[in-house]
């Protein structure tokens, strides 16, 4: 149970920054060949310092991709918690309970390209307006897998399609891609 509080805290975590839409996308390889994914083609890598500013607890991802301003995300991450494929069913449970004051617009587990995700789409107030979260988590090598876009509705109101649009485009490599 222990573990599942903390994979609620990263997920709180994700859900409490926000970001803008970009329409442009391309497939990425990403966490060394492990997923792929569209991500918005003007993003790139947050630096340590801006990423210790946007997420600044201990349960921060590993990887931000933002564009220019920093203000649309793209995070993922791969924690070091255990997380079998089937604890994904307690996690919606966890999770749910945590998004108090939020709007969950949809929420539950589905199959993204194969593999069973718990997929939340949740509006959650914030001082610059409502943000919204398209979250995805998974178990990859019995790791919680967790990727969440983020968009501030008010700077552009359809940034749920493309955020949905890049969750649904996942695909999990069983093994890490060749070099």
């Amino acid at each position: 149970m222990r573990s599942i509080s903390k994979i609620v805290l990263f997920a709180v975590v994700l859900a409490a920054n926000h970001a803008m839409a970009d329409e442009s996308v391309a497939k990425q390889t990403l966490l060394n060949g492990r997923i792929s994914m569209l991500v918005p083609t003007g993003f790139a890598s947050l630096s340590d310092a801006a990423k210790r500013e946007k997420y600044p607890g201990a349960n921060a991802p590993a990887n931000v991709l933002s564009n220019s301003d920093g203000s649309t995300n793209l995070a993922f991450d791969q924690k070091e918690v255990q997380f079998r494929p089937e604890d994904i069913v307690h996690l919606e449970a966890a999770l749910r309970s945590q998004f108090v004051g939020a709007k969950i617009n949809s929420g539950g587990v589905r199959k993204l390209n194969g593999m069973d995700f718990l997929v939340f789409d949740v509006d959650t107030p914030a001082p610059d307006g409502t943000i919204r979260n398209i979250m995805a988590f998974t178990s990859l090598d019995n790791r919680l897998l967790a990727i969440s876009y983020n968009c501030t509705v008010s700077r552009d109101k359809t940034c749920g399609e493309l955020g949905h649009r890049i969750i649904d485009s996942i695909v999990v490599n069983s093994q890490p891609a060749a070099h």
